[in-house]
């Protein structure tokens, strides 16, 4: 990146705003970019050339060679958990883990930051000071959450005395502690474990579609709500007028673009926060697989993948042990059922990102999704991800995943015996 007196994006921007955070002259407001990411543009009227925002930036490869990486993954201490509150276990994405560990601090006199939905198309941090406020903060908004001036509001209660909870995806976590410059024994931070960002201008073609079909409009869209069990979780849409309609997750045409990775954020594709170790003292994500493992549990409403990064994470969970089921689990185990972004990022930036994201203006929804994003490439071949071949090809992937997962128990149950 081409040094200058302030900040411009760069390619590998994540979006995380510690640039819009240490402008002491607020220059620096986070704006969606062409293709709908959060980025920061700056007044150059305010802006006094000072370079805070340049020499702090995340993205600069000087501060992207500080990380430290560990391919030892056998020291990582992980747990498989669940709120033994039945009614937050099933509001939640899985298992209801963040709200036993933000009830803990609100409880203590503290308060915590995390993402609620402003309006249906945006995404913003807000700080919780009740038990109650908490609910807004439960559930997945796979979407970019601006994090504009929230680490100063962080460091404003730190520095207070206050116990601070603050939840966010990793380059976030990472943008706080780089703004905060040392550390804070008041300070517990939890990392999500991230699939990357979304085009924003993927969701406001989905709620914009959906409006159409529906003929009303959207307030807002629970992405990972639970009337068929968590596993089977449906993105409802929930609508000015009451009423609602959901699809199931895995023929949900926004969920299926997301998980397509084929309009994420191009920093995602090479995320330096998608290893080991993790940039929280908490690290949550859904405990995939954990059925195989673990039949008893109630899987039905949802198991959280815990790992714990510090010594403040660790007391923490032990101290919300009350309100949870912590169950300690080989790393390994949850790793099987999800491989991305525990270690590595998604996978590079497939072909087809800047035909979607040119055309995403131009076209349709449903054009988009028939012509690019219902499109598997394998190879030279182009097929459809909801026709048979793929069909077989899943098929054959989840056999194999089973057997995988299978030897790896063996040798698990083989070693422990040893």
């Amino acid at each position: 990146m081409k040094k200058n007196n302030h900040i411009t994006a760069p390619d590998n921007c994540t979006g995380c705003a510690l640039c819009s955070n240490v402008c002491s002259k607020e220059a620096i407001r986070m704006v969606w970019s062409e293709e709908g990411f959060l980025v920061p543009s700056v007044d150059v009227d305010k802006c006094v050339e000072c370079g805070a925002c340049v020499k702090n930036c995340p993205a600069q490869e000087e501060n992207i060679a500080k990380l430290q990486y560990t391919d030892d993954v056998n020291s990582v201490e992980a747990y498989g958990a669940w709120n033994q509150n039945e009614a937050v276990q099933e509001s939640s994405s899985s298992g209801g883990v963040f709200t036993s560990l933000a009830e803990q601090v609100i409880e203590s006199g503290g308060c915590v930051f995390g993402v609620v939905w402003r309006d249906k198309l945006t995404a913003v941090f807000s700080r919780a000071e009740t038990v109650e406020q908490l609910a807004s903060m439960r559930g997945s908004k796979y979407t970019h959450a601006n994090a504009d001036g929230v680490y100063r509001e962080v460091r404003t209660e730190l520095l207070s005395g206050r116990r601070v909870l603050f939840s966010g995806t990793p380059c976030q976590v990472h943008a706080l502690r780089k703004y905060l410059r040392k550390d804070y024994e008041n300070l517990l931070t939890i990392d999500i474990l991230c699939h990357g960002i979304p085009s924003h201008l993927i969701l406001e073609k989905y709620i914009e579609l959906w409006e159409q079909k529906a003929g009303k409009d959207i307030r807002q869209i629970s992405f990972r709500d639970k009337p068929e069990g968590w596993s089977k979780f449906h993105v409802t849409r929930h609508y000015v007028d009451g009423s609602s309609s959901s699809t199931e997750h895995h023929i949900d045409v926004y969920m299926k673009s997301f998980l397509c990775d084929r309009a994420l954020n191009k920093a995602c594709y090479s995320c330096p926060y998608a290893h080991i170790p993790r940039q929280g003292d908490i690290t949550l994500g859904d405990y995939w697989g954990v059925a195989h493992y673990h039949p008893d549990w109630p899987f039905g409403k949802g198991i959280s993948a815990v790992l714990a990064g510090s010594v403040r994470g660790k007391t923490a969970l032990q101290d919300v042990d009350r309100k949870l089921r912590l169950h300690p689990e080989p790393f390994a185990k949850i790793y099987a059922g999800q491989r991305v972004c525990y270690v590595h990022p998604v996978k590079n930036v497939p072909e087809s990102r800047a035909l979607l994201l040119k055309k995403i203006k131009e076209w349709t929804f449903d054009e988009l999704f028939e012509k690019i994003i219902n499109i598997r490439q394998i190879g030279p071949l182009r097929i459809r991800s909801d026709g048979k071949i793929n069909k077989m090809l899943n098929l054959a992937i989840r056999v194999f995943g089973a057997l995988e997962r299978r030897v790896k128990r063996l040798i698990l149950d083989k070693n422990r015996w040893n």
